[in-house]
């Protein structure tokens, strides 16, 4: 058996003082490369691709173009440099690998800051926080967009109401999501991430095959929209990247962590393909269907002959989906629950603390989605909030902070207030979009109470 080839040199590491010491090849419960690749693609090729076409209505047509590439530019360098930081925080303590909360930590420990480093473990727990609100989100879109297909295809067997319909889809899919979510080591999550893009590819090939073939009205179509309509379009765009929260775990278990940042690694293989076919899934989808578009693209495909089997494709991608993204709440905070409830019930079978543990969280995620049962709610709310901090907030603060002392000794004046001022400056968007995101979605929220059986978002 050929052994693998060394990991390449990554010279902007040694540019920066990160490379404090050699990593070793990780051991155990790891993934090669593609597998790599595979889990973070399906992490982001999830239910919110399908509400694109939606967020661009909400948009207008070309700003709507214009701003899936700078989301995807944006999202790309923000997890460019959080794993470069993360890699630099983990050679500098000696440690093989930290997840987001911890790599928070270690920034404040290592800062020259004594404010930072006397309350690190505050941050922390602000971090774990955004991540796990934005995981519990996510897996709330999953229950509704299962729910949302389940019933376009059997509505009339469910219930007389459409809320008596999705709650009755809802309970169904909570058993469906608590089994897949008994699984534990990233090997058997990878393997639901390799099944599901089975799944989605499918399904996505039928619908834009359908998609393309319908009259094209971009034409007809707005540039533009209202402010209130593009805020909500950039929170439903950065959902669509919902894979920011997986990228720590993903590199954490990577056996050649140097090849997650190589030129044509596991990050830049996977944005590059995402963001191709994210754009294509929103132009196409909404030139197609014009202002006729469902906040999700499935519901406007027939229900009847070969279409009928797209909403099932779907609702199980979605499925295994759920267990991708609840894997991060499970990887971070598992261990500690368990050392804290052991020490407090030494008799409590390790199975049923396990168990237990996984079926809350997926409880917690039931009602969240029965809660808000609105996908063109629930996803800009989550995107643009948890998403916009993991994704342009956190990334480039947590930089500044790791290479501040690097920076002064490595780069000109001119080169380190560079990267300052273009890091606030991300900062800055972040924090309005995060802002005029928030009243956005509660003024539709407050309308979807009003009139519970009306797409509120448009």
């Amino acid at each position: 058996m050929e052994e693998a080839p060394p990991p390449p040199i990554d010279q902007e590491s040694v540019n920066d003082g990160r490379a404090l010491v050699e990593r070793e090849q990780r051991q155990g419960d790891v993934i090669s490369p593609s597998r790599a690749v595979l889990t973070l693609s399906k992490s982001m090729f999830n239910a919110g691709c399908f509400s694109l076409p939606y967020a661009w209505k909400l948009g207008g047509l070309w700003v709507s173009f214009f701003m899936s590439f700078v989301i995807c530019g944006f999202n790309w360098y923000g997890n460019h440099i959080l794993v470069r930081s993360s890699q630099h925080l983990a050679r500098k303590s000696e440690r093989s690998a930290l997840d987001y909360g911890h790599f928070a930590k270690k920034v404040c420990d290592y800062s020259d800051l004594r404010l930072l480093r006397n309350n690190s473990k505050a941050v922390m727990y602000i971090v774990n926080v955004t991540i796990l609100f934005y995981q519990l989100g996510m897996c709330s879109v999953a229950i509704l967009f299962i729910s949302d297909n389940m019933v376009n295809l059997i509505g009339d067997h469910l219930g007389s109401t459409r809320q008596e319909q999705m709650l009755v889809a809802a309970t169904i899919s909570l058993v469906l999501v608590a089994i897949t979510n008994m699984f534990t080591e990233m090997r058997v999550v990878s393997f639901f991430a390799l099944v599901s893009a089975v799944f989605f590819m499918l399904g996505l090939l039928v619908i834009m095959q359908y998609t393309v073939r319908q009259p094209n009205k971009w034409a007809e179509l707005p540039a533009y929209s209202d402010f209130t309509g593009t805020i909500m379009m950039i929170g439903m765009c950065m959902y669509a990247f919902e894979g920011q929260t997986m990228i720590l775990p993903i590199e954490n278990k990577l056996e050649h962590p140097e090849y997650f940042l190589a030129r044509f690694g596991v990050l830049p293989t996977t944005m590059l393909v995402c963001g191709a076919f994210m754009t294509a899934l929103g132009f196409y989808g909404y030139t197609g269907f014009g202002d006729a578009i469902a906040p999700a693209i499935t519901t406007n495909v027939p229900k009847e002959g070969l279409y009928s089997t797209v909403n099932v494709f779907l609702m199980l991608q979605t499925l295994l989906g759920h267990s991708v993204a609840l894997y991060v709440v499970f990887d971070m905070f598992f261990n500690g629950f368990r050392r804290k409830f052991t020490n407090r019930f030494p008799n409590c079978p390790k199975m049923l603390v396990d168990k237990g543990f996984r079926f809350f969280w997926v409880l917690v995620t039931y009602f969240m989605a029965i809660g808000i049962p609105h996908l063109e709610i629930m996803i800009p709310l989550v995107g643009v909030t948890s998403g916009t901090l993991c994704g342009l907030v956190y990334p480039p603060l947590f930089e500044m902070i790791t290479f501040w002392t690097d920076w002064k000794g490595l780069l000109t004046y001119r080169q380190r207030m560079a990267k300052i001022v273009w890091n606030c400056f991300v900062i800055a968007i972040g924090l309005f979009t995060i802002v005029a995101g928030v009243y956005s979605n509660f003024v539709a929220i407050f309308q979807s109470f009003e009139n519970p059986d009306v797409p509120q978002a448009a």
